[in-house]
């Protein structure tokens, strides 16, 4: 899978964890998501099943965009 396909699919996956309508990108802070703990367990789990990498909330939380997020899910989904 490219970074496109790897990106889009994340973006779909925090727009069903977020129930978020808007655009996401690269830059999207994660305070314009949220940072309610059972979306992030929702968006971890999600990358869990489908793309079997872990991250953890802790690791979530500690993110300012969700371009951090593609590019740690991206580091361990190329191993």
């Amino acid at each position: 899978m490219d970074n496109k396909e790897l990106f889009d699919k994340l973006v779909g996956f925090a727009k069903t964890a977020y129930q978020y309508k808007g655009d996401i990108t690269a830059d999207t802070p994660f305070d314009e998501l949220g940072k309610e703990s059972m979306k992030m367990i929702a968006l971890t789990s999600l990358i869990e099943d489908e793309l079997d990498v872990e991250v953890t909330i802790h690791e979530v939380m500690k993110m300012k965009t969700f371009g951090e997020l593609v590019d740690r899910v991206a580091e361990e989904y190329e191993e």
